[in-house]
């Protein structure tokens, strides 16, 4: 192969690398929908946080994921949430430590799973709860060999 060649192959996959978006970009401005039921998720960096904390008041029920003893957030939960009569509204692997839903008045069964454990729950969504927000916090075991966290003043 040829310098020319060569040169030719690394401007194409650079030209190629600055078109692709980065692995850790959010989309938390973006809502999906399943089943009639509006959602976000995502949390990612600080950024992220803040974005999502602004549409809070669009939303009735949050999900909060974080590892027992150090609060750290994790992301990659699977979720599930369904009528009480069983009928499953809406299945997603959260895109980061914040999931937020508008579901309407009804009761609902929650089942979340991270890293084979599976937590599950019941809450409703009362009559009029537009402007307030419903909170879950999921906290899960540590992994010694998975999870730590650098110091408060870690550069």
């Amino acid at each position: 192969m040829n310098f020319r060649h060569r040169s030719l192959r690394l401007l194409a996959l650079t030209a190629t690398l600055w078109t692709v978006p980065p692995l850790f970009a959010q989309d938390t401005d973006r809502t999906l929908s399943a089943n009639g039921v509006a959602y976000v998720s995502g949390g990612i960096g600080s950024d992220s946080r803040d974005a999502l904390a602004v549409r809070e008041k669009e939303f009735n029920f949050k999900l909060v994921s974080t590892i027992i003893g150090t609060g750290t957030y994790v992301s990659d939960v699977a979720i599930t949430i369904a009528d009480s009569s069983g009928k499953t509204l809406l299945r997603h692997t959260t895109q980061g430590p914040l999931f937020m839903a508008r579901l309407p008045e009804a009761a609902y069964n929650l089942s979340v799973t991270f890293r084979d454990q599976t937590q599950t729950r019941k809450f409703r969504v009362p009559p009029a709860s537009r402007g307030r927000l419903h909170t879950e916090y999921l906290r899960w075991p540590a992994r010694a060999d998975d999870d730590w966290t650098l110091p408060w003043n870690a550069p």
